[in-house]
């Protein structure tokens, strides 16, 4: 294993950014990674993105570069009610048109919503002690919000 390949990077996706923008971060470790969560502006970010109306809304993504996973906290709504939105994105093996030809892998996003911010904090715990059985399990019984192959961002 080349050096480098054991870590997290992460990046933020600021209220109104294009879906494709994001600005990267660099490495991170858990503590840092959630002082940074619970620092960030959620509120404000929220209010900007009331008045601007398009783009995405405001997102915290955590890529293990060890094993291609990612794992990113939206949040959507307003000061008054609110909730996050987490997204799981994993290579997942494709089976050929009619089950025929080779497999291909992709990456797969699968979506869950939330209200529960300290949820949300275990659940990077969990991704960042690549605790994948138990992650995956707490996350698959939340409400999901959709499945469908991931589009990754330009870095």
């Amino acid at each position: 294993m080349t050096a480098g390949q054991d870590k997290f990077t992460w990046n933020v996706q600021l209220a109104g950014y294009d879906y494709s923008k994001a600005d990267q971060k660099g490495e991170t470790k858990f503590d840092e990674f959630i002082e940074e969560f619970e620092n960030f502006p959620w509120m404000e970010q929220l209010d900007s993105y009331q008045k601007i109306q398009s783009g995405c809304s405001p997102t915290m993504s955590v890529k293990d570069l060890k094993t291609g996973k990612d794992f990113w906290v939206s949040m959507g709504g307003d000061r008054n009610e609110h909730g996050y939105l987490i997204g799981y994105i994993y290579p997942k093996e494709k089976k050929g048109l009619f089950g025929f030809g080779k497999p291909k892998t992709i990456r797969w996003l699968e979506i869950y919503l939330t209200e529960d911010q300290d949820l949300v904090k275990n659940c990077f715990k969990l991704f960042f002690n690549r605790n994948h059985d138990q992650f995956e399990s707490k996350i698959r019984k939340l409400e999901e919000y959709g499945q469908m192959e991931a589009k990754d961002l330009a870095e």
